[in-house]
């Protein structure tokens, strides 16, 4: 198998551990020379309620989610946004290339299985998006791990968030309104909703707020970088 991000060689093959143990192989589709140029949150002084790298302590992002919500942010990611990152997202999202869906899918999976939750949503593509790309990027970097449920819809705005920068994406108004599927969902039930970068957590607020408002109470959010 190849790196589907550089294309080198990547070696798949079972450890003797694995074997006796009888563990199920999580295919890899990052070599080595790539994952090194990650960096991984796990470990790091980050905030505790967003993983916003190197913090110490709550940052002033989720506070400020907290007042305005009445809520303590539950949010995981699993890489800091870095370069090797910007440019991965550059490649698939604005160029379209959506074999690289799934080049995080091992890290991703072993995220999952550490996790439960009874519904698992994700943030959609605006309908503009959505035409101008072919595919939905969130949608593809997690549909063959999670049993994934649209519940929301996302309106056009006025401009991507790519392109503003941190006072407009705070400014950001509620874009997002529930899929009639919603209803059918027991309030008591606990709800992912994956994204694929927290930069303010201005999108992923919107929609946990629809679900606050629709009563629901476990509500987390999860992205591939933070």
């Amino acid at each position: 198998m190849r790196c589907l991000n550089c294309g080198a060689e990547i070696n798949n093959n079972l450890k003797i551990s694995e074997m006796f143990l009888f563990r199920t192989k999580i295919p890899n589709y990052i070599c080595d020379l790539c994952r090194s140029q990650l960096e991984p949150l796990e470990g790091q002084n980050n905030c505790p309620r967003c993983c916003k790298p190197n913090i110490g302590t709550i940052c002033q992002d989720c506070l400020m989610w907290e007042k305005k919500y009445q809520i303590i942010n539950c949010h995981q990611a699993l890489f800091e946004y870095n370069q090797f990152i910007h440019s991965y997202f550059k490649l698939y999202k604005r160029y379209g290339d959506v074999l690289l869906a799934r080049l995080f899918y091992q890290d991703i999976k072993r995220w999952s299985l550490k996790h439960s939750f009874d519904v698992v949503t994700y943030i959609p593509a605006s309908p503009s998006h959505l035409q101008a790309r072919g595919f939905d990027p969130v949608y593809e970097l997690y549909k063959d791990i999670f049993n994934l449920k649209k519940l929301l819809v996302k309106a056009d705005a006025d401009k991507p968030q790519a392109q503003k920068n941190r006072l407009e994406r705070l400014q950001t108004p509620q874009t997002f309104y529930p899929l009639p599927e919603l209803e059918q969902i027991q309030r008591n039930q606990s709800i992912l909703i994956l994204d694929d970068i927290y930069t303010t957590g201005r999108t992923l607020m919107h929609s946990h707020d629809i679900f606050l408002r629709a009563g629901f109470s476990d509500i987390s959010t999860f992205s591939l970088s933070r």
